[in-house]
């Protein structure tokens, strides 16, 4: 793994659009012979680095649902990367894997740089595996876990809590790292930024350490997380209820909690995949004109009452995802079109995946509904940029670069 991926690849937030892009930044600051200083030297001396705020970018989830992303300030980003990859060997050890940790961060070759062992697809996979045999599950994950990890507890997951707050010199590794996301975040200690791959890295330091704990408290323990999401199986529903308390205490070690409102212990037989994801999975279309168009038409009117029924959930975005294999008869794409764009402004969170699939048709020579999009961009910039809305404007701006013939 060289610095220039985690930099090209890792940086920006992967929801961002697919113009935001930093491999010339990566390029820049891994080729240029005048690299930042040794701001670490500096500080060591007692002149200390700067604190720089992260940029917020806010990405709609769908409904009134919003997640608040953070794009760090480069110099930062760039000395904290460089502190990782420096010392990946040592810090391996440390996320190399619990029999819990589904999200073990992995260099890949495509995509995002840093990444989990396991998709968010292979849910069921897994779920399969860690239910059999038992009765019982218990679903729970963390209170605002990115936004409530504290940087201090990163030395502890490396060298143990005694260790680290027994020697705060830059000697130790942990300490390093703490001191490069702190100064990311204007000196927080409270919370992470949201997006970058370093995050998963710094946040699976101190899950698989939590890992540790409760499989040692609880060597029977079956399941999996994913970042922050556990589901724990068992045979009775006590053992399940006095896991709860054990993973709390575990996790109350590096100031983390769970959270009450979406822990529940629940009884198997439970389905592996939600409802309506099942339903619109195995929703099929014909390949005539007309038989094609009803069919479509179908679709989205059981994915509009899905979403009804699901507000929170994300129907709409899987819905469009679903269409991705749809050999669309040209007699049917403006229809194609309007469709997927009625998904559009009630539930913005669509818009990225409705693009995906205007976007890759056109490039084949399928020509857009000029007007369509014009109304609907216009609409997503005037309505969300004075509500600093930052994804649906960067997707309006999106359209515009990649389907040259729409203006605002």
């Amino acid at each position: 793994m060289a610095l220039v991926d985690l930099l090209s690849r890792g940086y920006f937030p992967k929801e961002l659009p697919r113009p935001f892009v930093t491999g010339p930044f990566a390029t820049l600051v891994t080729s240029t012979a005048q690299l930042p200083g040794d701001y670490l030297e500096r500080a060591r001396r007692g002149s200390k680095l700067r604190p720089a705020k992260v940029c917020r970018y806010s990405h709609a989830r769908g409904g009134l649902l919003r997640r608040k992303l953070d794009i760090c300030n480069p110099l930062h980003y760039y000395l904290l990367s460089k502190e990782l990859i420096s010392n990946w060997p040592s810090i391996a050890n440390h996320i190399s894997g619990t029999p819990l940790a589904a999200t073990s961060p992995e260099f890949k070759n495509t995509g995002r740089a840093i990444n989990g062992q396991w998709p968010r697809n292979a849910q069921s996979h897994l779920a399969q595996v860690s239910r059999l045999g038992r009765k019982y599950v218990l679903l729970t994950d963390i209170s605002r876990f990115y936004h409530s990890i504290y940087t201090h507890s990163i030395p502890w997951a490396i060298h143990t809590k005694s260790v680290a707050k027994a020697n705060r010199k830059f000697t130790l590794l942990g300490n390093k790292i703490d001191y490069w996301v702190r100064n990311g975040q204007d000196g927080q200690t409270i919370g992470i930024p949201i997006g970058p791959d370093t995050s998963l890295v710094l946040a699976e330091l101190i899950m698989q350490r939590c890992d540790e704990a409760l499989i040692t408290k609880i060597p029977q323990v079956k399941g999996y997380r994913f970042i922050d999401d556990y589901e724990l199986s068992f045979d009775t529903r006590t053992e399940a209820e006095d896991a709860f308390h054990v993973l709390e205490t575990c996790l109350s070690d590096f100031e983390l909690a769970l959270n009450p409102k979406k822990t529940e212990v629940l009884e198997l037989p439970l389905p592996l995949e939600t409802s309506w994801a099942t339903k619109l999975k195995l929703f099929s279309f014909r390949n005539t004109k007309s038989g094609q168009a009803a069919d479509l038409e179908s679709f989205i009117n059981i994915a509009f009452s899905l979403h009804r029924e699901n507000p929170g959930d994300s129907v709409l975005q899987f819905a469009v995802a679903c269409l991705r294999s749809v050999n669309v008869n040209p007699s049917n794409w403006d229809l194609f079109q309007r469709l997927l764009l009625l998904c559009v402004v009630p539930n913005p969170a669509s818009f990225p995946y409705v693009l995906e699939q205007i976007i890759s048709r056109a490039n084949t020579g399928a020509i857009p509904l000029k007007s369509e999009l014009e109304e609907v961009t216009n609409n997503l910039i005037v309505n969300h940029s004075a509500l600093k809305h930052s994804s649906e404007v960067a997707n309006a701006a999106w359209a515009c670069l990649a389907l040259p013939s729409v203006t605002v």
